[in-house]
C-alpha cells in the first residue's frame, strides 16, 4: 500500500525530471546538430565531453559561474544574517522592515533584471543620475567587463538577498529562550551570545540557505540573459548562457546535452555535500 500511494508522484517526477536527464544524456553521448538532421547521426561517447572540458570557452563560463556563486552567496550570507540579528531583536516598526525586506523575493527575476536594465543604462539609468551629484562621470555599466559582471552581481544581490534573510529570521525565532537568559545571568555580552549560542544554534539553518543560493546562483540565466547576454565579450557568460547559446543559437544539441549532465553533476556533487554535512553533523550529536 504504501507503495501505491506515492506511485503518481513518482511517476510525474519521472516525467517531469527523469526523462530530460536521460534525454540529455542520450544526446551527449551522440553526434547531433539540428541544422544537419532532426535526429542524432552517430554515437560518440563521451567524445563530446572532452570536446566541452577542453574548450577555453566552457573554462571561461564555469570560471565566471564560480566567482558569481563564491561572491553572491557570501555576501547575500553576511547581509541576510545581519539584517535577520537586527529585525530579530525589539526594535521599532519591527513588522514593516520584515516586510520590506522580504518583498524582493516576491518579483520575478525577468522582471527584476528588466528594471535594473533600465537602471544600469549608462545615458539615462537612475544610478548614473544619482553619481552625477557626486561629481562621478556616466558609467556604461553593462558595456564594460568588471563593471557588467559588478551590475549582475548587485542585481543578484538585491534579489535574493531576502531569502536569506527569511530563512535565518525564521530560524532565529524557533530558537530557545533558555540559553540567552542563563548567558544574560553568567554576564555574557551580545557577540558572546551571538558566537557561542546563536550560530551554533542556526548550523542548520545557515547550511540550508547556503544550500539553495548556491544551487540557484549556479543556474542564474534570467538576469545574465537581460543583462549582458553573457557579454561583453563573454566576460559574463555563465555555464546556463554557454548552455542555452549552444542549444538555441547554434542548435549543437550534442555540446548543450554534455554541458548540462556537466552542470547537473556539479550542482547535485556540492548539494550532496552540503546536504550529508548538515545531517552527518546532526546525526552524530
Amino acid at each position: 500500500m504504501p507503495y501505491l500511494l506515492v506511485a503518481p508522484a513518482l511517476v510525474v517526477l519521472a516525467i517531469a525530471v527523469l526523462y530530460p536527464i536521460g534525454f540529455n544524456v542520450y544526446a551527449s553521448l551522440h553526434q547531433w546538430n539540428l541544422l544537419d538532421s532532426d535526429l542524432p547521426t552517430r554515437f560518440n561517447g563521451l567524445s563530446t565531453y572532452g570536446d566541452v572540458l577542453s574548450d577555453p570557452r566552457f573554462a571561461n563560463s564555469l570560471r565566471v559561474t564560480l566567482l558569481m556563486t563564491l561572491f553572491a552567496v557570501g555576501f547575500e550570507f553576511f547581509v541576510g544574517l545581519g539584517l535577520a540579528l537586527i529585525v530579530n531583536e525589539d526594535i521599532w516598526a519591527r513588522r514593516f522592515f520584515r516586510t520590506v525586506l522580504v518583498a524582493p523575493i516576491m518579483a520575478t527575476p525577468l522582471v527584476v533584471a528588466l528594471v535594473f536594465r533600465l537602471m544600469w543604462h549608462g545615458e539615462f539609468g537612475v544610478i548614473n543620475y544619482y553619481l552625477s551629484y557626486l561629481g562621478i562621470p556616466p558609467i556604461t555599466w553593462l558595456a564594460g567587463p568588471y563593471t557588467a559582471f559588478f551590475a549582475i552581481f548587485i542585481t543578484e544581490v538585491w534579489h535574493n538577498t531576502a531569502f536569506v534573510f527569511l530563512v535565518l529570521l525564521g530560524a532565529m525565532q524557533m530558537l530557545p529562550r533558555e540559553p540567552y537568559e542563563a548567558a544574560i545571568v553568567e554576564g555574557a555580552t551580545y557577540w558572546q551570545r551571538l558566537r557561542f549560542i546563536t550560530l551554533p544554534l542556526l548550523r542548520s539553518a545557515i547550511l540550508v540557505a547556503l544550500l539553495f543560493r548556491t544551487v540557484f546562483v549556479i543556474r542564474m540565466f534570467d538576469e545574465v540573459w537581460v543583462l549582458t547576454r553573457g557579454g561583453p565579450n563573454q566576460a559574463t557568460e555563465t555555464v546556463s548562457i554557454m548552455l542555452f547559446k549552444s542549444a538555441f543559437e547554434t542548435f549543437d544539441v550534442s555540446e548543450a546535452g554534455a554541458i548540462s549532465v556537466i552542470l547537473l553533476l556539479v550542482t547535485a556533487g556540492l548539494a550532496l555535500i552540503l546536504i550529508r554535512f548538515v545531517y552527518g553533523k546532526e546525526k552524530s550529536e
